[in-house]
């Protein structure tokens, strides 16, 4: 009798550890930096629509080039047009921080980096940024929460 109650509570422990039917596997960081990097590359597509896929309807938008925080869709997709408009170039993120937050949402953070059109000159921008990703019910990734700021001047700079 004791060898089948220990039989039967490992079985059960087992089957609770398998994932549920249907249940997407978590997020590991590998994914999650892969994850990230397809969304940006969208921001230098010169298309404002494939740059607004990658946010969900909902998401929470602070840019650095506004003063205040956006939900509103178009006011988003206006920023979308204006950043699309400097015709970025050359983006890269020398020193991403990938925070898993659980199986269908992670953190990706860094600086920024990219070329602008600024009439003949093509200045480097830099900027922090930090995105939230979450997993959508079809399975999608779309960022849910976006904050970019410019970094401080250093100290001594005008």
């Amino acid at each position: 009798m004791r060898l089948w109650i220990v039989s039967t509570l490992g079985l059960m422990a087992l089957a609770g550890c398998k994932q549920a039917e249907g249940q997407r596997p978590a997020v590991t960081k590998a994914e999650a930096s892969r994850i990230a990097e397809q969304a940006e590359a969208s921001f230098t597509t010169g298309n404002v629509d494939a740059v607004m896929k990658q946010y969900a309807k909902d998401a929470v938008m602070f840019d650095a080039a506004h003063p205040n925080l956006s939900t509103d869709r178009a006011v988003q997709t206006g920023w979308a047009r204006d950043f699309v408009s400097m015709k970025p170039a050359n983006y890269r993120v020398p020193d991403r921080q990938i925070q898993l937050l659980g199986p269908d949402a992670f953190i990706s953070s860094g600086t920024e980096m990219f070329t602008i059109e600024s009439g003949a000159a093509r200045p480097t921008i830099s900027a922090r940024f930090t995105d939230v990703f979450q997993r959508q019910r079809d399975g999608s990734w779309q960022i849910v929460h976006e904050h970019i700021s410019m970094p401080p001047t250093p100290p001594g700079q005008p």
